[in-house]
């Protein structure tokens, strides 16, 4: 569930936010003008997340109990004032999921400007409130990742945590508790109460001597490092005794996993994983340090040999549908829950299947299940019935989207796209009401997820599937005086990079995750530049690790083996790949523009282009306000 919407929901015509920050001072004040309108709705005491608490925030997220009043009771309300003002109701009041947005005026003064609010309809409000509360100061982890782990000790003891409902069974689906303190009792240890959960490092240190605790982390442990983020080094006393385990048991829990689940659901694991996880090209040079270099240059000139053949578009749709037909020739649409639970039959042979699966996951879902309604019968139609197999996409859109300035705007995920009309893409969506992005393509329900770069499916009025490939796509080409410029930093201190990374060193600093906190700074200045990229290293640093990671960050960078160069090198490489891969950028925006991004795909390896002051940037903003990938 999406619970920050980022305050961009309402937009002027040239697709600019026209609500803004609010002070925290301002937050009671507007809150109380709200509760005067919505005199039903006891706001001040249902702020969600950081809401009152920082400085500014960036919206005003409510919740609202779902059993008392409805998002259409709300809408209505909501839209009757802006009539009553003489405001167009459609400029004010939206719906998206599970929230009503409103722009709201601060302290009821349109003088002052707008924030917009999301009311968040909930089924539980006090267990939501719990789940999606804000981190104490001074923990250094977000709520998503205290979440991530929660649901990583859960799912270790055969439950799963639901952010509307509490903690359930998870082949049942039956809910246990929804009692924060219960939850903290089942999840830690007898003595525990929800004050244990209020944070990653409160439940770390619950966990310290907890016999199961590797298995409890195992997850929380994988989903960190697919972030790049770093685990326990900064939460805990010393990071030994897990550079350990990694180290020493892998092999045995590699051994473990095929035993008890076979090689094809780890390959098959492993494939979707790295498809989620395709670098920037410009961070390989963190991963690898100058073989890192050599690869996202080797992935430049072959793209640039052919760039029809390695390029595709990188879409950002949702939810993640599968589609197809089983062995008996049956027509199966559902999701990637569905596609591959085990405990129950989730690849639906009728709408009513389907309605089925959806509802007994919990929450609000009749909005989501009129989507399927919507999507099955176009999407059976399009589906030869010779086909056997199944193809995975993003859906994008449901109803043609709205032309504005010149182009087609829709917004599935977290990227809002602007397609000009008049280009071929524009005049196919300008046909359609549906559009699925295709990506993915199954050739049986048990096979290996392959990447597809052309889809063969029946015409169906109103319905667009995207394929990943982009046909008349000229040729694109590395800027050859940047290129060479790279080639005379590695030239002259590729020796320094390769030791700043080295693994070796690296462990014996206590410093693994050096690399994956450069990406981290990287991503953290997405919102602003790369100006003094190296000089504000420092001082990013020390507001996110801690002292003593600081100093031994120092202290190696410091020592005689050159690694001062070697960070500058290595930021200064960054740099250059990152205005090279803007330029290639360019150039394919010119020939197909209003996409996210765009995918390398090459004999050298895989890649992705995308303009991270721009829609990476974006994508944080709604998110999260610390570093992302």
């Amino acid at each position: 569930m999406k619970i920050l919407e980022g305050g961009n929901v309402f937009k002027d015509a040239d697709g600019r936010a026209v609500t803004q920050r609010i002070n925290q001072t301002d937050v009671k004040p507007t809150l109380a003008w709200l509760e005067q309108m919505l005199p039903d709705l006891d706001l001040q005491n249902n702020t969600l997340g950081s809401t009152g608490i920082k400085d500014t925030s960036g919206d005003l997220d409510i919740a609202v109990d779902a059993n008392q009043v409805s998002k259409e009771q709300l809408e209505a309300q909501l839209r009757s004032w802006a009539a009553s003002q003489g405001f167009k109701p459609e400029e004010y009041v939206k719906k998206s999921g599970t929230a009503v947005h409103f722009k709201t005026p601060i302290d009821g003064r349109p003088d002052r400007g707008y924030v917009q609010t999301d009311f968040m309809f909930l089924k539980d409000v006090p267990w939501s409130k719990f789940v999606l509360g804000a981190m104490p100061a001074d923990s250094k982890h977000k709520g998503r990742e205290r979440n991530v782990l929660m649901n990583s000790i859960a799912k270790s003891m055969g439950y799963k945590l639901n952010q509307l409902a509490g903690i359930a069974d998870r082949e049942t689906n039956t809910l246990i508790t929804n009692n924060p303190d219960q939850v903290a009792k089942m999840l830690l240890n007898k003595t525990a109460t929800r004050q244990d959960l209020a944070s990653v490092e409160s439940i770390l240190q619950a966990l310290s001597t907890d016999p199961e605790r590797d298995a409890k982390l195992a997850d929380f442990r994988a989903h960190m490092e697919r972030e790049g983020l770093p685990f326990l080094e900064d939460t805990m006393e010393s990071a030994d005794p897990y550079t350990e385990y990694n180290e020493v048991n892998f092999l045995a829990r590699l051994r473990d996993r095929i035993v008890n689940q076979g090689m094809r659901p780890l390959i098959e694991a492993t494939l979707m994983e790295a498809e989620a996880r395709i670098p920037h090209i410009e961070d390989l040079v963190f991963d690898r340090g100058t073989r890192g270099i050599e690869e996202a240059m080797s992935i430049m000139n072959h793209t640039a040999k052919d760039t029809r053949k390695h390029t595709t578009v990188k879409w950002d749709g949702k939810p993640a549908i599968i589609w197809g037909r089983d062995e008996q020739g049956n027509f199966v649409l559902t999701d990637k829950s569905g596609f591959g639970a085990k405990g129950y039959q989730g690849r639906a042979t009728s709408m009513r299947q389907l309605a089925g699966i959806i509802s007994q996951r919990g929450g609000e879902r009749g909005e989501l299940i009129g989507i399927y309604q919507k999507l099955w019968p176009m999407l059976e139609a399009a589906t030869p019935a010779k086909f056997r197999g199944y193809i995975q996409g993003d859906l994008l859109y449901t109803e043609t989207p709205p032309a504005v300035s010149g182009n087609y705007e829709f917004k599935p995920n977290f990227v809002e796209y602007r397609i000009p009309v008049a280009s071929r893409l524009g005049q196919a969506i300008g046909a359609s009401e549906v559009g699925i992005a295709a990506h993915t393509r199954y050739k049986t329900a048990d096979a290996q997820a392959e990447p597809i770069q052309q889809v063969k499916l029946n015409t169906v009025p109103g319905l667009l599937i995207i394929e990943p490939s982009v046909k008349d796509i000229k040729d694109v080409t590395p800027n050859r005086k940047l290129v060479q410029q790279l080639r005379q930093v590695v030239s002259q201190h590729g020796a320094d990079i390769d030791g700043l990374f080295n693994p070796t060193e690296l462990r014996s600093a206590q410093l693994s995750d050096l690399p994956a906190l450069c990406k981290r700074y990287v991503n953290s200045r997405i919102t602003t530049d790369y100006a003094n990229l190296l000089s504000d290293f420092g001082a990013w640093l020390q507001q996110n690790v801690t002292p003593r990671k600081y100093n031994n960050i120092v202290e190696y960078l410091q020592s005689p083996r050159s690694n001062m160069d070697g960070i500058s090198a290595a930021f200064t490489a960054f740099l250059l790949l990152h205005e090279i891969k803007m330029d290639m950028l360019a150039q394919l925006d010119s020939q197909e523009p209003g996409h996210e991004g765009w995918v390398l795909a090459t004999p050298a390896g895989r890649a992705k282009l995308v303009n991270r002051f721009g829609f990476s940037a974006g994508n944080r903003a709604q998110n999260n306000p610390e570093p992302a990938t």
